[in-house]
């Protein structure tokens, strides 16, 4: 059973909308509430049979856990497990691709450009540890900083590799989600830090945007996987 050609498409602009309106209008806690009730549709739309895997059960079960976690951002407790969890996102998203990562040869330029790469993005991520909020500051801060940072440095260069390596719609989905949820990240941290609106507007989009591209990269996954039963049946 496939689904309507659009309604994936539809259904996400529809979200991105209302939260938009949402954000502009009313406060800061209604814009959450109504953030977790979109991550929980989505949640409801990825059970569905068009979409379902046993593979991506425990990424969207961790996605809906942030946003319902983001509620209560100020509190130190929620916090902190909201680093733990966003981190535990990204390394569930590099299980996903792994298993074909290892298949993956390099040359010693591209090891070199990776760990300058790493390199690079670790001292941006020690940065970034510099500008949170000093309301934040609580023991385990900044170790749970760079756990997450480490892990989305992680699965971002795993999606760039599996995109490279494949470059078929699939991996194109898997790295666009990867990013988005990075850039989704980045934004609403500038935002919440240093108070600017126009970055939340910025997060919601690519936080919408990225679940939709994992739950097409899920789809497309799927249908690989059941191509490659029927051949094997054969």
């Amino acid at each position: 059973m496939k689904p309507f050609k659009y309604f994936l498409p539809a259904f996400t602009l529809i979200i991105i909308v209302i939260n938009l309106w949402v954000i502009v209008n009313l406060d800061e806690m209604v814009s959450r509430w109504v953030r977790f009730g979109s991550m929980f549709s989505f949640f409801l739309l990825f059970l569905s049979p068009w979409y379902f895997t046993k593979r991506g059960l425990l990424v969207f079960i961790l996605l809906l856990i942030s946003d319902g976690l983001l509620i209560n951002y100020e509190n130190s407790v929620f916090n902190a497990l909201i680093f733990i969890v966003r981190a535990a996102i990204f390394l569930s998203l590099f299980l996903l691709v792994f298993g074909r990562l290892k298949r993956l040869q390099t040359n010693l330029f591209q090891k070199i450009v990776f760990i300058i790469a790493i390199v690079l993005n670790v001292f941006l991520l020690y940065n970034l540890v510099e500008m949170a909020s000093k309301d934040q500051s609580y023991i385990f801060h900044d170790i749970l900083f760079y756990l997450y940072g480490v892990s989305v440095i992680t699965c971002v260069s795993a999606a760039v590799s599996y995109s490279n390596r494949y470059a078929n719609r699939s991996s194109i989905f898997f790295l666009g989600s990867v990013l988005c949820f990075a850039f989704s990240d980045l934004t609403y941290f500038i935002s919440f830090n240093l108070g600017f609106l126009e970055f939340s507007l910025v997060d919601i989009i690519f936080n919408f945007l990225g679940i939709t591209f994992l739950i097409n990269f899920m789809f497309l996954e799927r249908l690989e996987n059941k191509d490659d039963n029927i051949h094997l049946d054969k």
